[in-house]
């Protein structure tokens, strides 16, 4: 275990904290050498599988889990993108739930960690945010279905959106949660809030945006009340060490939970479905701008497949040495299944991803529109 990893491991069996939520953690082994440094104060604790190198997401709690369920997003991100090492694509990232039992109280803890914009400005938009947007959407219906039995639903991790970004307001303006970090009552005077980029991170590059994009959000049921009497960044510079306990701040809030007499329901709509609606409608938007673009991409790699295909027959009749002539088929059918893989494979499954989140918009659109008439 990295001496980092080790220092995160020490942070969190110090007894402070009820709910843990990581992402990140890719390995198994790293997984689990966690939970035996944090076993005796942590004693719950689960690992969200999926995709292939992990989602790196995980729970740790002092209070039992009672169920679990996961959905993987169904966009994310390309496989042949070479210009960023999250590769989203192949960890399968995903929102998970914990159902805990605490106190009486049942806690739907969802952890998540959402496609990165890899922007250079704060203002540019997202090659992609067709994918960002559909993971927002998910997030929230996510959260909406699965939360209705709950007295209290905390959505919690890297969610990869600024405060004023459509992902956010999706996932706000459907689920019904609340900013932690808006409405605590009790922040610290010299605490930003910012959790990526920050100045005093090591792990912070030249150009790096400086960013709020982790949160802790919450909604309680009507037959509960919750207040957020304190948030915080946390877990800044590991004591006695010139290096951070992560590239990003992590993000403390202390929650006050109240049952009260009333039925035990979630509210599963939010109060103002115009805000949500005016989200929904310019995340179509992107949606269809994206379908374009992934039509131009399909062409292109079927027009690759056709050349390939057109080459091979031309190639074997070259008088070259044979060894140039198997590199060169070789490179051809190395060419001709990436491009049928991306063109017939990937690319169609996008499209129907973006369809499928597409018209689950639509239906609550539909569905306000016949409200309002």
């Amino acid at each position: 275990m990295s001496e980092r990893f080790q220092a995160i491991g020490e942070e969190l069996r110090t007894g402070k904290y009820d709910l843990v939520s990581l992402q990140e953690v890719f390995t198994d082994d790293m997984y689990r050498k966690l939970v035996y440094l944090v076993s005796d104060v942590l004693p719950y604790h689960h690992y969200f599988y999926s995709g292939w190198t992990g989602s790196g997401v995980c729970v740790f709690s002092k209070h039992p889990i009672a169920d679990v369920c996961q959905h993987q997003f169904t966009l994310n991100g390309q496989p042949d993108d070479i210009r960023k090492v999250e590769l989203d694509w192949f960890g399968g990232s995903l929102v998970g739930l914990c159902r805990i039992q605490y106190s009486g109280t049942e806690i739907n803890l969802y952890a998540a960690h959402t496609h990165a914009a890899h922007t250079v400005t704060a203002s540019d938009l997202s090659v992609y945010e067709a994918h960002r947007v559909s993971q927002a959407f998910e997030i929230s219906q996510f959260i909406r279905f699965t939360g209705r039995s709950a007295d209290v639903n905390i959505l919690t991790g890297d969610l990869n959106f600024q405060p004023w970004e459509l992902g956010l307001k999706i996932i706000q303006s459907d689920s019904g949660m609340e900013d932690a970090w808006l409405t605590a009552e009790h922040k610290k005077a010299d605490d930003t809030g910012v959790t990526s980029g920050h100045p005093e991170n090591n792990f912070t590059a030249s150009g790096d945006l400086v960013e709020r994009i982790d949160y802790i959000l919450y909604e309680a049921s009507v037959g509960c009340r919750v207040k957020c009497v304190h948030c915080e960044t946390t877990m800044h510079k590991v004591p006695g060490k010139p290096f951070n306990y992560s590239d990003h701040e992590g993000v403390l809030a202390h929650l006050e939970l109240e049952k009260v007499s009333g039925p035990r329901d979630a509210a599963s709509k939010p109060t103002d479905l115009s805000e949500r609606d005016a989200s929904l409608r310019q995340a179509v938007k992107i949606l269809e701008e994206k379908m374009v673009s992934a039509a131009s991409s399909r062409l292109f790699y079927m027009a690759v497949l056709l050349l390939c295909l057109l080459l091979v027959l031309p190639i074997t009749r070259l008088s070259l040495h044979h060894i140039v002539t198997s590199l060169i088929n070789l490179l051809l059918g190395l060419l001709i299944g990436w491009s049928f893989w991306m063109g017939v494979v990937v690319l169609e499954t996008e499209k129907r991803g973006l369809l499928a989140t597409k018209a689950g918009m639509e239906v609550l659109l539909k569905a306000s529109e016949m409200k309002n008439k």
